[in-house]
């Protein structure tokens, strides 16, 4: 039944190195659910028994303080995966995952998973490869966080939407539908109205245009 969906498999990085026979195993061990926009998806703490992929939507894995501030993690997209950890470590979420419109994941249960590692070396080698790429950006965050002012905190991160999602145009990277003001301060560990007061400056300094939610971005005048 979950054939279907073998051609979504090939768009995963994690799977998208695998034979046809390795993408048709995988394919049968799929299960599909429907979210709707801001359905909790999982919860920080909860036991871990699943695997995520983005067949339609968006979702985004944040963190709460004490207080209930957020802090968003990461945005995963169309054809990203998400709650791999726990599926490996046996540990609770580290994180919460949360849809952002109407989505559509399908998912891997946590036996099912480790039986396809155990059989398929390659997908191990990508999942470790994944890890390894995920821990360098996560370090590479906690750098800019710590070393950079609100300005350019806001400026890493779009440039880092832009590589992931942007269109470059000429010498600009233009982001459709970028972060919403709240989404960029919860990403950047400022308030709403900082991010406003910044946005002006570097429209003001020509490092960026905003259109509604339309960014457009000259990674050529930025500096850090």
């Amino acid at each position: 039944m979950m054939r279907k969906y073998a051609d979504n498999l090939r768009n995963v990085s994690l799977f998208s190195t695998l034979k046809e026979n390795q993408i048709d195993t995988i394919s049968h061990i799929l299960f599909v659910n429907s979210y709707y926009r801001n359905q909790v998806i999982f919860q920080e703490g909860e036991t871990g028994d699943a695997l995520f992929i983005v067949l339609k939507g968006k979702v985004r894995v944040c963190l709460y303080d004490e207080e209930g501030r957020e802090y968003i993690l990461d945005v995963i997209n169309k054809d990203g995966f998400f709650g791999e950890l726990a599926l490996i470590d046996e540990l609770p979420r580290s994180a919460n995952a949360i849809a952002m419109e109407s989505s559509e994941l399908l998912i891997i249960r946590r036996p099912d998973f480790l039986k396809i590692l155990i059989e398929n070396p390659t997908i191990t080698i990508e999942i470790l490869k994944v890890l390894s790429r995920r821990l360098r950006i996560a370090d590479e965050r906690i750098r800019w966080l710590a070393f950079l002012n609100v300005e350019g905190r806001i400026l890493k991160f779009l440039l880092e939407i832009g590589a992931k999602s942007g269109v470059k145009v000429k010498d600009y990277i233009v982001i459709e539908k970028g972060p919403t003001q709240i989404e960029i301060a919860n990403s950047c560990g400022c308030s709403r109205e900082t991010v406003s007061r910044m946005l002006a400056s570097l429209i003001k300094k020509g490092f960026i245009s905003v259109m509604r939610r339309q960014y457009t971005l000259n990674p050529g005048s930025l500096k850090f």
